[in-house]
């Protein structure tokens, strides 16, 4: 707790008062020994609930500094001052009698200040420590001011009688003068007052002042300061702050929104497609999105379509991010989800105006991303989204790591073969430790893959979309299936089994090792989800081996 330098001398000031007290008690009043004892126990009293007031019960400090320690404060200076003025009983000279008088009657003006500074001390300024709740520095100077310049012009009219209708008028005149000459910072000053009785923000809200961001690191009378993303200091006027659109956040409403601040981006796309089918795809794309702050899903997965204009049909996709610092990183996160997702349907986003030709890139012929009319078969219904259900299952296939070192005509072999399969919401695509002899290949839609672990709890693993794939170490090895696999939403997916694949790789020895590999590295990532030991070099090295055996027996 900072020191309070008002606090410190209203202290300090009521204990001499006490000590003047028993001093003149002593010095002036020799009779009525009881009635001198009682007051010198008062004083002591007094003394001893001053300097044991921090180690009081709540109750009993706020009835000590509001209503008794006051009253006894009265009852003590009244008694000394009254035998002071006494003139039988003055025993030294006037000077020292006239001071002691003096004293004592100002005393009088400040006690209610001084118990009100005590009891601003105790019970409103160590809210800073107990609660977080900040009282604003400028506050408590003002409240401060006040408390003791009101006695203090008491004190010059009634005790100096000092004329207070001239102290005023001069103190204006010289005043007006001093806020002329610092208009500037006056008005920094007043509108800092504002700033720190509103608190729009407090330490450590990440605000946004005109094109400024970062997070609060001070507010004073004048500025506040905050620190950006690039690690500087940035100190703004409070003027500035007090006359500008201000954005914090940090204050969410968790009640009556979701969890966290909401990120909008405008999306826009060729006016030929169905914007329920965009709509679909971009909905898959935020379910199976993974936040950066750790959650497991995003809470706020919002698509809506806008309209139409010269960039094509127009969406708005928002979802939401718990800190602000990971904003741009979230927002990499979901956009690299979304890209991901329209590629695989062959969808793009438009870059510019539809009258405007861009020339395409040499570089992107290096990557086989884009689809062309051959990647699509006419269907004759389409339950499901017809970008993704469209795909052939060779083009799904031939990016599966295990099918990636087979020749042309085995990969057109095993997708004219391969069977599509459709799954509603909440069903379940694998359930842990059943038999299996398959591999899925998610066309279209979100799945979960959870693990259920010793004590029966699910264990969250990963959400999969377009272009994942599960289940493979069964359909090489004939091994238990390893965890649930769930779709979250409608799913469309390209089943491979067993029968369709072992002639293939037994005509393919070289594929054994490849695949043995794959599965290998896949097993040690799931280890490590479980929380198993990792294995040594020459371990992993026999694992690989083990999964080659178990791949050739199986496949016999």
């Amino acid at each position: 707790m900072k020191i309070n330098i008002f606090y410190l001398l209203s202290k300090i000031s009521i204990i001499l008062i006490c000590l003047l007290c028993i001093l003149s008690i002593l010095l002036f009043y020799n009779n009525a020994v009881t009635l001198n004892s009682l007051y010198i126990l008062i004083s002591l009293l007094i003394i001893g609930s001053v300097i044991q007031l921090n180690k009081l019960k709540k109750f009993t400090r706020v009835l000590f500094t509001i209503i008794i320690l006051p009253i006894l404060s009265y009852l003590m200076v009244n008694f000394s001052y009254d035998i002071v003025i006494q003139k039988e009983f003055l025993l030294i000279n006037q000077s020292i009698s006239s001071l002691i008088d003096k004293i004592l009657l100002i005393t009088l003006y400040f006690i209610p200040s001084i118990f009100i500074m005590m009891f601003y001390k105790y019970e409103v300024l160590s809210l800073n420590d107990k609660s977080g709740t900040t009282i604003p520095e400028i506050i408590t100077f003002l409240f401060q001011f006040l408390l003791f310049a009101i006695p203090s012009f008491l004190v010059l009219s009634f005790v100096f009688n000092l004329e207070l209708t001239s102290i005023l008028a001069a103190g204006g005149i010289v005043f007006a003068a001093i806020a002329l000459s610092l208009q500037s910072s006056l008005s920094d000053l007043i509108k800092g007052i504002f700033v720190n009785i509103e608190r729009p923000f407090a330490i450590n809200d990440w605000i946004t002042v005109d094109d400024k961001t970062g997070y609060v690191e001070n507010i004073t009378w004048r500025s506040t300061r905050i620190r950006t993303f690039q690690n500087t200091e940035v100190i703004i006027p409070n003027e500035i702050v007090a006359d500008s659109i201000l954005t914090n956040w940090s204050k969410q409403d968790k009640e009556k929104m979701s969890e966290g601040f909401h990120i909008f981006n405008k999306l826009y796309f060729h006016p030929s497609h169905d914007p329920e089918n965009i709509s679909k795809l971009l909905y898959n794309a935020l379910k199976k999105a993974k936040p950066v702050d750790g959650r497991e899903q995003l809470n706020l997965q919002w698509v809506r379509f806008i309209g139409a204009n010269e960039f094509g049909l127009e969406f708005v996709v928002a979802f939401d991010c718990t800190k602000r610092i990971l904003k741009n990183s979230m927002q990499d996160s979901v956009m690299m989800e979304i890209h991901k997702t329209l590629r695989h349907a062959g969808v793009q986003m438009s870059a510019g105006k539809l009258y405007g030709k861009l020339e395409e890139d040499i570089g992107l012929h290096a990557i086989d991303t884009n689809r062309n009319r051959e990647d699509f078969e006419k269907r004759q219904v389409s339950e499901f989204n017809p970008y993704n259900e469209s795909v052939k299952n060779r083009v799904l296939l031939q990016k599966i790591p295990i099918f990636m070192s087979l020749n042309s005509e085995d990969l057109d072999e095993i997708a004219e073969n391969a069977e599509r399969l459709h799954f509603e919401k909440d069903d379940y695509i694998i359930k842990q430790n059943d038999s299996g002899d398959s591999l899925y290949v998610i066309n279209d839609g979100v799945v979960s893959v959870y693990l259920d672990n010793e004590s029966k709890d699910k264990v969250f693993l990963a959400k999969l979309g377009v272009g994942d794939f599960v289940g493979e170490g069964s359909l090489l090895t004939g091994e238990p299936r390893s965890a649930n696999v769930i779709a979250e939403t409608p799913c469309i997916v390209t089943k491979v089994s067993k029968d369709i694949i072992k002639d293939i790789f037994s005509k393919n020895p070289n594929v054994y090792d490849y695949v043995a590999n794959i599965l290998a590295q896949r097993k040690l990532k799931l280890n490590k989800k479980k929380n198993e030991s990792q294995l040594t070099k020459d371990e992993n090295k026999n694992l690989v081996n083990d999964i080659k055996n178990a791949i050739i027996n199986f496949l016999k």
